[in-house]
């Protein structure tokens, strides 16, 4: 009975992934490659002191717990380093839609929306590195514009599914253009945020489309309770509230030690990203009858 419930909930938590040999080597390379390359660039003499030409925000230092190293072309090595999270989750996801597309019956919309949010978690990692390796303004900008890329990304998922169940008996081809207005959409709405809301609101704007999500997510588990991936959005959920308490964490200086090689905000990149691997599962879980099984053959 014991092994049973452990079963069961080692299966909702952690699905059943079978990762290839391969795969597996893969992400450590890449993870290892990604830690060393920060490590020499720090090494480098003609590379210190790259940032100084640029404008740095005075108020990063009040933001985040590391030491800031300014001579060094990667001020925040801890920080900047965790972000490898998206990296190695976007692998994973667009991985698995490769092989997604070889099956009889591949499902347009959520294939649609898991290649986006893998490439989504791409430009997050990308605008999150530079960031934390130079804390220059126009990084700062593009970091923010990934923010809200990503914060948006399921309130656009939620009001879309919501759309095409109020109108589930429009043809398939009037559905499908509704994916490109809904992308598109996207597309203007994340670049007002990025680019026309005013400096010093980004954060206050982010807190709100969270809300939003929370909200969107907490309506769907009501009304939806049999859901087949309703657990792994209550994950998502939970894995988000813990990266914004890590991430207060951080800014407030709790549990803050500078010069460590463990920093609160490398804990809020990781819940993130746990979030949005939990949030593709509940994507591929739609429209299904059963738990969703991500399978990765031997390679």
């Amino acid at each position: 009975m014991i092994k049973k419930y452990y079963t069961k909930i080692k299966q909702a938590i952690i699905p059943d992934i079978f990762i290839s040999s391969g795969t597996a080597i893969l992400l450590v390379i890449v993870s290892f490659l990604f830690g060393l390359t920060i490590w020499l660039l720090n090494r480098i003499p003609t590379l210190q002191h790259i940032w100084e030409t640029f404008t740095f925000d005075k108020k990063i230092p009040a933001s985040f717990c590391e030491n800031i190293h300014m001579s060094n072309p990667v001020r925040q090595p801890v920080n900047t380093f965790s972000n490898i999270i998206y990296l190695i989750t976007a692998i994973v996801i667009l991985k698995n839609l490769r092989e997604e597309k070889y099956k009889s019956n591949p499902r347009y919309l959520n294939t649609v929306y898991g290649f986006l949010f893998g490439v989504i978690l791409l430009y997050v990692f990308g605008a999150s590195t530079f960031y934390h390796a130079s804390l220059i303004n126009v990084a700062h900008k593009l970091d923010y514009s990934a923010v809200f890329a990503f914060s948006l990304f399921p309130v656009m998922f939620f009001v879309h599914r919501w759309w095409l169940s109020r109108n589930s008996k429009i043809p398939a081809v009037i559905k499908n253009k509704s994916t490109a207005i809904f992308l598109s959409s996207f597309l203007v709405l994340n670049l007002l945020f990025s680019f026309v809301l005013p400096k010093g609101k980004e954060s206050i704007a982010v807190l709100i489309i969270i809300l939003l999500f929370l909200g969107l997510a907490l309506a769907t588990m009501k009304t939806e309770p049999d859901n087949p991936g309703r657990h792994y959005l209550i994950l998502s959920v939970i894995s988000i509230l813990m990266a914004l308490l890590w991430f207060e964490f951080d800014k407030n200086k709790i549990f803050c030690r500078p010069g460590s090689y463990f920093q609160p905000h490398s804990l809020w990149n990781l819940f993130v990203g746990l979030s949005a691997f939990y949030f593709y599962l509940f994507i591929q879980n739609q429209n299904e009858s059963g738990a969703r099984v991500i399978k990765m053959n031997e390679e």
